[in-house]
């Protein structure tokens, strides 16, 4: 049964891969858990990431633990991605992946098996894999599909720290956010207040604050996206602008 998705295949890449303990592991994982056939971690192709080329068994979940969420879904490690097409791609992997196929695969084979006696326990791993590995895909595209927690994500990824690192309870450091920002913030929850539940005056304000994310994700989007260099410092204050307008957002929503 040979499988495969409509998308480019773009190369998959480890965030560790410039650890050579780490790229050891990560061979030694690629080995198949049925038939020990070892991958070749140069194939690009979608296929061979979730599943053995000689054998077709489903790979083992530790094969893509250390996979990124962009590897996972096959879409290039960007900011600005096709979203359409990432939804794409996690559809068709969802299908390739999902757990009746082995159901139906393990029956097959147990019906077949000589001497009628037990299930077939290649089948029973294979679903459980599938169901581990479509929780992991699912989690990407979650975490992918949402601009700031995108961003949070790729600035982890360029950093090799997380984000959130010096977060406590979703507030970012005094530090880290200009004073313009704070004063902007504070006149728009102000004018949210004086609003006073006005839809017409709060649908207006929703509208300001839209642009100013577009112009944030657009910022976001420079730091990662368009400077030669990964500068830290510009794009964790363009996620910082990112965030605040969108907590500004979720408030105006909750009282539209």
């Amino acid at each position: 049964m040979r499988r495969f998705l409509s998308s480019s295949s773009p190369r998959s890449f480890d965030a560790n891969d410039k650890d050579d303990a780490t790229k050891t592991a990560r061979k030694q994982r690629r080995e198949c858990w049925s038939c020990f056939e070892k991958s070749d971690d140069d194939d690009e192709s979608v296929v061979a990431a979730y599943f053995c080329r000689k054998c077709d068994k489903i790979t083992h979940p530790d094969a893509i633990k250390r996979r990124s969420h962009y590897a996972l879904l096959n879409v290039p490690e960007r900011f600005s991605i096709d979203s359409k097409a990432m939804e794409l791609s996690m559809k068709n992997l969802q299908k390739m992946l999902h757990p009746d196929k082995f159901s139906s695969r393990g029956a097959s084979s147990s019906s077949s098996a000589s001497g009628g006696g037990g299930g077939d326990g290649d089948g029973d791993k294979e679903r459980e894999y599938s169901e581990e590995i479509s929780a992991r895909v699912n989690e990407a595209y979650g975490k992918l599909r949402d601009p700031l927690s995108r961003a949070k994500y790729l600035f982890g990824l360029k950093s090799g720290a997380a984000y959130d690192a010096e977060e406590k309870e979703g507030e970012e450091t005094r530090e880290e956010v200009p004073p313009e920002l704070l004063f902007l913030v504070m006149e728009v929850r102000e004018a949210i207040e004086d609003a006073d539940g006005d839809a017409e005056e709060l649908m207006k304000l929703k509208g300001e604050n839209e642009e100013r994310m577009e112009e944030a994700k657009r910022r976001v989007g420079e730091a990662f996206d368009e400077d030669a260099v990964f500068d830290e410092d510009k794009a964790r204050k363009a996620i910082v602008e990112l965030t605040y307008f969108e907590r500004i957002r979720k408030e105006l929503i909750e009282r539209l």
